[in-house]
């Protein structure tokens, strides 16, 4: 009976099939003799080749015939040091190629691995790099305008595969993949060696270091959604939401006058039966005041044609060149580019933390404690670049008003809040039938 793995190593730990199987059939008995072409085919790593010695001896097996190595008696001392030779071997070959590996990204020379916008080439030097693969770069500029205009990733990846568009190996475009695409420092020309950043890779980068870290930072923890029974789950991008009607208002932009509570959406059942039922803006017991209270069931409103009313007042003030002026203006940008600059100092702090434990330089509660601040002074600066607002420039502003009856509900939310702060729905006034826009004032968001 022959039993080979092809193309499985033996020094690393994989699982063999066919060499469990030999294991098997020798401790049943099935197996009267060995041949191998040496006796590191067997088994490289010591210790487990002194269990497959016993495994044979208790078996009746006491020789293992090999061409290369004559017969080689599994319980003799050299046997034993053959073992530890052979093993001591692809320690040292492992130690040359992780050197060589190191010295290859300490260079900026790129993996082997291969990341969606990019293929394999060479550089002017000689030295190997990676080539940016026009259609997938621009792919990946588009998909990070729009994460950072509101869409989300599964509408992302969605758009991407009616374009064609499939990953750097072939499959299928799904939402971890266009995060992953975003969020991989590769991408911003960086060359990551051992779970590290190590330095600039030798290759472009597709996107800029300011795009990447917002990203980054929009992409790096799920949202929390408040549940009707007071308590919060995470929404991630593998969450596909529920069947039932989503609001554009809702999520804290369109609050009650009386209490100040975000409104929630809900169908309503008009009574008689007699009409169908209307979507609904409410402000819900279940939703919280600004103190922290429960909210007073205060005022109701219809949902479609206060979103249709706010949309209209949107793109009336869009008509005017001095609001265009104010909204167009980038206040933001220094605070943006010092949190961006903060990030990649992060980065490097926390690589160089990473060496001086790998050198002793610090002890492992002394890692673990300057680790854990080192994240939550990361996770801050974070938090904070995703609250500084995007350059408007992220928004096709001139084209709002043909693209709106189009837009996603992301895109539509992310357009009012870049520019609303808040929508006010104050008490219908005594007598008001149908639906009075008199109730609705806007609060446009200071740039």
């Amino acid at each position: 009976m022959v039993y080979a793995d092809n193309d499985i190593s033996a020094s690393n730990g994989d699982y063999r099939p066919g060499f469990e199987a030999l294991r098997q059939a020798i401790a049943s008995g099935e197996v009267a003799h060995v041949w191998a072409v040496e006796q590191s085919r067997l088994e490289r790593r010591e210790a487990e080749w002194f269990r497959l010695a016993a495994e044979m001896d208790a078996a009746g097996i006491a020789d293992l015939h090999t061409k290369r190595d004559g017969i080689v008696r599994v319980r003799d001392d050299i046997a034993g040091i053959k073992a530890v030779i052979n093993a001591g071997a692809i320690r040292m070959l492992k130690k040359r190629i992780n050197d060589r590996l190191g010295e290859n990204a300490a260079n900026g020379t790129p993996p082997g691995s291969l990341p969606f916008g990019y293929a394999h080439g060479v550089g002017d030097d000689g030295a190997k790099t990676y080539v940016v693969v026009p259609e997938q770069a621009e792919a990946i500029r588009w998909a990070a305008e729009k994460v950072l205009a509101g869409w989300s990733l599964n509408n992302v990846a969605a758009e991407l595969r009616e374009r064609g568009l499939s990953g750097a190996h072939g499959g299928r475009l799904a939402a971890g993949a266009v995060k992953s695409m975003l969020t991989k420092p590769t991408i911003a020309g960086w060359r990551v060696h051992g779970g590290r950043t190590v330095g600039r890779g030798n290759w472009e980068a597709i996107l800029d270091e300011d795009i990447w870290q917002q990203c980054r930072a929009k992409l790096s923890a799920p949202r929390r959604v408040e549940r009707s029974d007071g308590g919060t789950y995470p929404v991630t991008s593998a969450h596909t939401g529920y069947s039932g009607r989503k609001y554009t208002l809702t999520g804290g932009l369109a609050v009650c006058g009386v209490c100040g509570a975000p409104l929630v959406g809900s169908v309503k059942q008009l009574k008689g039966g007699r009409r169908p039922d209307r979507p609904y803006l409410l402000c819900h017991k279940k939703m919280k005041r600004p103190d922290g209270t429960p909210a007073g069931s205060c005022v109701g409103i219809m949902a479609d044609e206060t979103e249709a009313y706010v949309a209209d007042r949107l793109f009336a003030e869009l008509d005017k060149p001095g609001f265009l002026e104010q909204v167009a203006a980038d206040d933001h940008e220094a605070r943006r580019e010092q949190i961006t600059a903060a990030l990649g100092a992060s980065d490097r702090k926390r690589d160089e933390l990473a060496a001086m434990w790998a050198f002793d330089d610090l002890t492992s509660a002394e890692w673990q404690t300057a680790r854990r601040a080192q994240a939550e002074t990361e996770q801050q600066l974070r938090a904070d670049l995703a609250a500084v607002p995007p350059p408007v420039t992220k928004v096709s502003i001139g084209d709002a008003r043909a693209s709106w009856p189009d837009m996603t509900l992301d895109e539509r939310r992310e357009l009012l809040r870049l520019l609303i702060a808040t929508v006010t729905i104050n008490r219908a006034r005594p007598g008001t039938k149908g639906f009075d826009p008199g109730r609705i004032g806007i609060e446009w968001r200071k740039r």
